[in-house]
């Protein structure tokens, strides 16, 4: 969001970026022209009451933001605050949902699944990452949608392969949460042990699975080989010094860090979660078709082509921990391979510039006005 806002602002629009948080967790910064408003409104409620409450205050405090900007539309990210978003949006103010993740695997509950249900409805056009999540909003939401991916920017680095090779190490990037997959990985890693105890593995990324993480690492007698360092900001040096990168995610919406590795040069691999990865690796095809749903009236784009190489970028395994161990392995013991994916990769993530995509998002923010009028 704050990367899509930045340039935003840079196209000559009046942004302003609305957060529930105070802005004290901020991994990411933004550009100078973008009026910030800080609500501090994610505190923690533990009963029924306290949450229904909350959660009221956030949308009364949401609206009251809102009305006083006074926007000509409004773009909301993220599950739980779009459906928040969909009540606060003061009325005759054309409202944009974007979807984060697969909706068909990311299940909020019951109440949540409830008011998502009303709120998206609400809603003068939906924005998916991938063609997987736009066919579940498509057959629950009679709502114009688009498929946008994310977009990753160009790196200040790319991957010294020379150096990188020495290092042989492994990275990993995402929040620590049990649908990102680091336990896969981590057993994956203790099952790759390719010839030496060389090789090492820097999971970056914070969440409520460090401790459980962790705890792994000391039974399988990794504590030697395995970091879990946090978030490290900006990440391209990370990335450039890494000699490959895995994406273990049990689902995904559309993966930025495999974005991020690819652009930087890093062979990657990647487990086959429906929406996004395949996506991006195109099942070791030529092609890329990014689709845009018009069924129900939205937005008509292009389908955006991409790399044209036999090996597009990474390697696409099966989602289980033994392919994803296998493909390290494999990964592990072949040097020229490692060398030409990672080559190949740049071309491909090269295709999900913001130059490319920022155009997209404008476009439908601009048919979300025209359609409000």
């Amino acid at each position: 969001m704050s990367a899509l806002a930045s340039r935003l602002s840079q196209r000559a629009h009046e942004v302003t970026l609305v957060t529930l948080g105070d802005g004290q967790g901020d991994r990411h910064e933004v550009d100078a022209s973008v009026q910030r408003r800080r609500l501090n409104l994610l505190f923690q409620q533990k009963s029924w009451l306290g949450k229904v409450s909350g959660n009221r205050r956030r949308v009364v405090e949401l609206r009251n933001t809102l009305s006083e900007i006074s926007p000509d539309v409004v773009l909301s990210f993220c599950d739980r605050t779009n459906v928040l978003a969909g009540f606060a949006c003061p009325k005759g103010v054309p409202l944009v949902l974007s979807e984060r993740s697969d909706p068909s695997q990311q299940h909020l509950g019951r109440t949540w699944e409830w008011l998502r249900d009303r709120s998206y409805r609400r809603a003068q056009h939906l924005i998916a990452l991938s063609d997987t999540a736009a066919e579940h909003l498509s057959r629950r939401f009679s709502v114009p949608l688009s498929v946008i991916p994310s977009a990753v920017d160009m790196p200040p680095v790319r991957s010294d392969r020379a150096i990188a090779e020495v290092n042989q190490l492994v990275i990993g990037i995402g929040r620590l949460e049990p649908e990102k997959g680091f336990d896969r990985l981590i057993r994956a890693f203790a099952q790759a042990d390719y010839e030496s105890s060389n090789w090492r593995l820097r999971i970056l990324g914070e969440g409520s699975c460090r401790e459980a993480l962790q705890e792994l690492v000391q039974q399988l007698g990794l504590q030697d080989r395995v970091d879990l360092p946090g978030w490290v900001r900006p990440v391209w040096n990370e990335l450039a010094a890494a000699t490959m990168f895995v994406l273990p995610s049990r689902y995904e919406g559309f993966p930025s860090a495999l974005l991020e590795a690819m652009v930087v040069g890093v062979p990657s691999i990647a487990v086959d979660c429906e929406s996004g990865p395949r996506a991006i690796l195109a099942e070791r095809q030529g092609r890329i078709s990014l689709a845009t749903h018009t069924d129900r009236g939205g937005l008509q784009v292009a389908p955006t082509e991409f790399g044209q190489e036999p090996l597009p970028g990474g390697l696409l395994v099966p989602n289980d921990t033994a392919s994803m161990s296998d493909a390290m392995r494999a990964f592990m013991a072949d040097s020229p391979t490692r060398e030409r994916t990672g080559r190949q990769g740049i071309k491909v993530a090269e295709g999900f510039s913001w130059q490319k995509l920022v155009a997209r998002y404008e476009a439908v923010l601009e048919k979300a006005v025209e359609s409000s009028r």
